[in-house]
């Protein structure tokens, strides 16, 4: 079983590699409503055209030095971390979605894998659009329920948790909109990946979205606050990704952590 999850998750690993170059190109078009298919890639300072050998993850941009071929133009560091990110990602969800949730290598387990690759390939989008932009963007927000339903199918058994995650974080964040403390795209997004999900799960990645903020978000307003002068926005959906990957896969780990440290005097 070891051998087999190792193989697996090094070859999925390897095709997320790929994947993180497309989502480089939906990081950038879809905020400017440009086509991530029909489009062909291209030099975002000269428009030229890329050749095939220009498109290699990561070593393109190695063998280049980080620049353009044709303009010389430098190439955003983004483009390698993207890229980097997500092939981790999607060897340690592998990994993961087979020892911590305790899958078998078959047809369901595949599957509930793959959704999971896609489903936190999402996110790397939606954080990396959230930070360029500050915008949650729909489209990716579908992409995530449509996602929700496939696996539903494949969980029929779980359909109440699945139904109660759509709305579990979703609604009382949706009351905090009305009072404009909370974004819509924040809200559409705890939906569709509460529906994915499972309430549990929503609720507990929200506790560490929340926490992860306030940490991070203290550590980049401190430098502000000495010189007296107002921090930048910082966008949510990095933590929320954070707080998603974290709960998906120790959940329950961390469910008996706070029981056993806090409630075993009481209960």
């Amino acid at each position: 079983m070891f051998y087999y999850v190792l193989v697996l998750s090094i070859i999925i690993g390897f095709y997320g590699l790929f994947v993180g170059s497309f989502l480089n190109v939906c990081i950038y078009r879809i905020p400017l409503n440009e086509s991530i298919v029909t489009t062909s890639s291209h030099c975002t300072s000269c428009s030229h055209k890329l050749a095939w050998y220009d498109l290699f993850p990561l070593f393109s941009y190695l063998f280049l030095g980080g620049k353009c071929r044709y303009c010389k133009a430098h190439i955003s560091a983004q483009y390698p971390f993207v890229e980097a990110l997500n092939a981790i990602i999607w060897f340690s969800s592998t990994w993961l979605v087979f020892y911590n949730l305790n899958y078998s290598i078959n047809l369901q387990g595949i599957i509930t894998c793959i959704i999971y690759c896609l489903f936190f390939s999402a996110l790397i989008v939606l954080s990396g659009i959230d930070i360029k932009y500050q915008v949650v963007h729909d489209r990716v927000n579908i992409f995530i329920f449509i996602l929700g339903v496939i696996l539903l199918i494949t969980d029929y058994t779980n359909w109440a948790s699945h139904l109660i995650g759509f709305f579990a974080v979703s609604l009382p964040l949706f009351i905090l909109m009305i009072f404009g403390g909370m974004g819509g795209g924040d809200v559409k997004l705890y939906a569709a990946a509460g529906f994915l999900m499972g309430w549990k799960v929503a609720l507990i990645s929200l506790v560490l979205a929340c926490f992860i903020g306030s940490v991070f978000g203290l550590v980049i307003a401190i430098p502000y606050w000495a010189k007296k002068t107002k921090p930048p926005a910082i966008p949510f959906v990095p933590y929320i990704a954070a707080g998603m990957f974290i709960s998906v896969f120790w959940s329950d780990w961390l469910i008996n952590w706070y029981i056993t440290t806090f409630l075993s005097n009481i209960i």
